[in-house]
Parts: C-alpha cells; sequence; structure tokens
C-alpha cells in the first residue's frame, strides 16, 4: 500500500518570519525520503480548508500578524479542534503557538481568548527572549533559536516540551537562563519557542511528528534510513553540538 499524508501550512505568508516554512520542507524531505506521498496545503486568510489532513504546521509572527489572521483562525478553530483532538498532530512554533493557546494577555492586561487548541496561557512582555537555545526532552537534546516577547505558562497538569539547559524558554526573557522549562506536549502535539527551524536542526522531533500523522491515518509508522536522510542528520547533529559549544554546554 502507498502510504500518504496531507500536511497543512497555516497561514504562511503571515506567520513565516523565523524561516518556520522550513519546517514544513523538512516533513516533506523526510517523508518523500522514505517512499511516503506527500502533499502539503497552504491556508492563508480566505481561503477553504481541506476536507482532512494529517499534520497540521503554524508558524511565527509579529503581533501584527497575530492580528491579521486572528478572525480567521476563529472561523476554522472548531475544525483543527476537531483534528487535534482525533490525533492529528499539530506543531506551532512561538507566535503561533500563542493564537493556538487558550490566551493571550496583552501589554495593557487585557485577556484574549485563543483558539485553546494547547493549554497554555502568553503573557506578552516588553522584554524579548532572543538567543541560542538547548532542551533536554524525551526525544534527546534540542537545539535552536528562540525570540518571543512572552511569558508562557502552562495549565494544571500539562506537560513541557523539555527543560531548558541553556537560554530562556517558557518564562522569557526576565528567568534565570538554564532554569526553567520549554514548550508544550499535548498527546501527539508540540508547541515550542525554537525556530532554527526547529524540525531540520532536530530531525528527531521531525520523525516523531510523522510517525504520529502516519499512525493516525492508520498507516506504518515506520520510517526507513537511507543515505540522503543520514547526511542530513549529521549535519544536523553537528549544528546542535555548534550550538551547545557556544553555550558552553
Amino acid at each position: 500500500m502507498t502510504r500518504s499524508l496531507t500536511i497543512l501550512s497555516l497561514y504562511p505568508r503571515q506567520l513565516g518570519i523565523n524561516g518556520d516554512s522550513g519546517n514544513v520542507l523538512a516533513l516533506r524531505v523526510r517523508a518523500e525520503a522514505c517512499g511516503i506521498d506527500v502533499t502539503v496545503v497552504e491556508h492563508n486568510v480566505g481561503d477553504t480548508l481541506p476536507d482532512d489532513v494529517d499534520l497540521v504546521h503554524i508558524g511565527s509572527g509579529p503581533r501584527t500578524a497575530q492580528l491579521a489572521v486572528q478572525a480567521d483562525l476563529a472561523l476554522i478553530t472548531p475544525r483543527l479542534a476537531a483534528w487535534k483532538n482525533a490525533g492529528v498532530p499539530v506543531v506551532a512554533i512561538a507566535g503561533g503557538w500563542q493564537l493556538l493557546g487558550s490566551s493571550i494577555v496583552d501589554e495593557t492586561g487585557e485577556r484574549i481568548p485563543a483558539a485553546a487548541l494547547f493549554p497554555t496561557t502568553s503573557t506578552l512582555v516588553a522584554q524579548r527572549a532572543v538567543g541560542e537555545i538547548v532542551v533536554s526532552t524525551e526525544w534527546g537534546t534540542v537545539a535552536g533559536f528562540e525570540n518571543h516577547g512572552a511569558i508562557t505558562t502552562l495549565d494544571a497538569g500539562a506537560s513541557p516540551f523539555g527543560t531548558v539547559t541553556a537560554g530562556f524558554g517558557n518564562a522569557g526573557a526576565a528567568s534565570s537562563a538554564g532554569l526553567g522549562i520549554e514548550g508544550v506536549v499535548d498527546g501527539a502535539s508540540i508547541g515550542t519557542h525554537l525556530h532554527g527551524p526547529l524540525l531540520p536542526m532536530n530531525p528527531a522531533i521531525a520523525d516523531r511528528l510523522l510517525r504520529a500523522a502516519l499512525e493516525h491515518r492508520g498507516l506504518d509508522g515506520a520510517l526507513e534510513s537511507s543515505e540522503r536522510l543520514a547526511a542530513i542528520d549529521l549535519a544536523a547533529s553537528n549544528s546542535r553540538a555548534a550550538i551547545a559549544k557556544r553555550l558552553g554546554l
């Protein structure tokens, strides 16, 4: 049986300023290297959602970009929530993750309801957390770059993506670096501040998402190795090691 996946890329025109579109490319390349047919569907403001998807990605952007997509996002949130609750993995990066959390508290203290796909609240602050970051996760050491002006709190019982080894993570720039948690894991879905982009830099996370997407569709989740992927994985490993070295780890 031919395995195939449909990846939904939400608002790539507005929410992709930190190279986050590379996450979708990484998923496609890794899947196709394993013999999986991939269709990428971009959803921008005013578009119609496809009937079914297997994986959802949303990248990051400034507050102006968030506001530009907010009304459209409200219209499609019921479909997104139904997919996620059915096991479709969602990967949400920084500003996109804020939009998919429970709420956003803006600089005036006003609490703005969000899509509530993730059990998290983001409080916008003036001081930005910017720099390279290393996180310890159950899937290994993850590295990347963070650039966010928010403090993110997890609802009671929610699980973090990992523990910050170096960098800031959910607590933002006002925290002591390397002492907090980063991101959230909710079922098959992940919210995180990591750019880099995340998935090319950390292929184990990309493979986790692809396996979840395949299993949701009822397909074999095995991902075969190949020389192409081995070369990509080596380059990613070297990049993570370089970040760790620069941070004195």
